[in-house]
């Protein structure tokens, strides 16, 4: 407007010249009332115009959420299809999976049965096995005692035999006596007739003598005999049964062995079996998954290419529409850029503030959480001056202390992190009627008396308190006094 307002302002310059003053200032205005006008009549067709556009917009806007909507629907569709396929696909591995478990049970089951078979028969077997053992066991003890019975009757037997051989040759021995007796009392009488007689007597006795020695030998070697031939007949009945029982044992073992590879191969060819079918198994669902994957892969191969079809359309629509709306935001981006500029400033301003106050929180956090610990105590005996700071250069525990080398040379301490402490004071002296102070800042926080000592004595000092940065912790003497290495200064950061 301002270029057409110079165009006819320069236009009509020449001829403005040669009027008078109020003929040109009628002609400038009559010039702004016909500029008026047209700048009302642009800016109605300005206004026409952009309800044309806006109703041309908002007919394609409709037409864009239309067959957007057709997409969703088509798009929606198409992921239903491939959800229902998905579905049949987890039907049909469930009812696979279902039919593998079947199997398997049943396969556990006769697994199980078979199982229950052999541990029935090898029970069965162990059983007879025991129950053959037992009669082996009883027969062998009826043999022995059989055995020990027969052995009995032969020694009482012997002892009868070596009884009734022990009475004869008493009975002998005292008929003899008696007749030697006799002889003796001829003898008297006759002597020759009883040397004669006696030594035929004694003949008569030494072969009667003989007589029953061999008797008793021939018995006792008829007992001997005897008892070895019956305990050779013993031993060849225990040979025979252990012989047989060794046969049973090894019949029995064989018989065993056999039935336990029977029932491995019997379980080797069920485990085949159940393997094959596993095999059949996992090959038919591979393949099956491997159709679905296809399946799958070609219907979203076909989706892909109709919605990149559609999002092709969708983007060219979306361009054109971006064009018109880019026109018209042309107009708007520099206001908005200034309130966004106005935006920034003021989001920088808050943000830095807010970092600003986020910063001290943490430094406040990070010193309240910050340990502080320090253990001090006398290098060597030594007498402290009256009224000055006693010194602790022998650092035992030192945590979070950054001035350690000035606390070392002036004996303060100097808070850096603010909280509450714990302070304690341990002093060894020998010294009578004398104090210690423990002061924060120049206030006197506790003392501490000696009194009479004999030799030494120690006195302890524990309080606590708060501490800001900059505050200083100090152990003072009142008079001279000899302090000891034991003496220490401990002081805890609580919180």
């Amino acid at each position: 407007m301002i270029g057409i307002l110079a165009i006819s302002l320069g236009s009509e310059s020449e001829s403005l010249l040669s009027c008078s003053k109020f003929h040109f200032e009628e002609k400038v205005l009559e010039k702004m009332i016909r500029l008026e006008n047209k700048m009302e009549v642009f800016a109605e067709k300005i206004k026409l115009w952009e309800e044309s556009v806006s109703s041309k917009l908002e007919h394609k806007m409709e037409i864009y959420a239309e067959k957007v909507k057709l997409w969703e629907e088509s798009v929606s569709s198409s992921l239903n299809k491939v959800t229902e396929a998905m579905k049949q696909t987890e039907t049909f591995v469930d009812s696979m999976r279902g039919a593998h478990l079947l199997e398997q049970t049943r396969f556990n089951k006769s697994f199980v049965e078979v199982k229950d078979q052999t541990k029935s028969f090898v029970d069965s077997m162990r059983d007879a096995h025991l129950q053959a053992q037992t009669q082996f066991n009883d027969s062998f003890n009826d043999v022995q005692k059989q055995t020990e019975t027969y052995v009995d009757l032969m020694r009482n037997a012997h002892l009868q035999d070596q009884t009734r051989f022990n009475d004869s040759f008493l009975e002998v021995k005292k008929q003899t006596e008696s007749f030697v007796d006799s002889m003796r009392d001829a003898h008297l009488l006759d002597q020759t007739r009883f040397n004669d007689s006696f030594l035929e007597v004694k003949k008569q006795t030494e072969a009667f003598v003989e007589s029953m020695r061999d008797a008793h030998l021939q018995d006792q070697t008829r007992f001997n005999d005897s008892f070895i031939k019956v305990r050779k007949q013993t031993e060849r009945l225990l040979e025979s049964m252990r012989d047989a029982h060794l046969l049973d044992q090894t019949r029995f073992n064989d018989s065993f062995i056999e039935v336990k590879k029977q029932t491995e191969r019997f379980i080797e060819s069920m485990r085949n079996a159940h393997l094959q079918d596993q095999t059949r198994f996992n090959d038919s669902f591979l393949e099956t998954v491997v159709r679905f994957k296809m399946q799958s892969a070609n219907e979203t191969e076909f989706n892909k290419r109709q919605m990149s079809s559609l999002l092709d359309s969708f983007s060219s629509k979306v361009q054109e529409l971006s064009e018109a709306e880019r026109k018209r935001d042309s107009t708007t981006k520099l206001s908005l850029r200034q309130e966004q500029n106005r935006f920034n400033k003021s989001f920088d301003k808050i943000a830095e503030d807010f970092q600003v106050r986020f910063n001290k929180s943490l430094q406040e956090i990070a010193l309240k959480q910050q340990k502080v610990a320090l253990t001090a105590c006398a290098t060597a005996a030594s007498t402290v001056p009256g009224g000055t700071v006693v010194h602790f250069p022998n650092i035992k525990t030192n945590i979070g202390i950054t001035n350690l080398s000035a606390y070392r040379s002036t004996g303060k301490f100097v808070c850096t992190v603010a909280g509450l402490y714990h302070v304690s004071a341990v002093m060894m002296s020998n010294t009578n009627d004398e104090n210690y102070y423990i002061y924060k800042n120049s206030y006197r926080m506790i003392r501490a008396y000696y009194g009479k000592v004999h030799s030494y004595v120690t006195r302890t000092s524990v309080f606590v308190t708060m501490l800001d940065v900059g505050d200083e912790i100090t152990v003072r003497t009142r008079g001279s006094q000899h302090i000891y290495h034991h003496s220490c200064f401990t002081i805890v950061k609580l919180n």
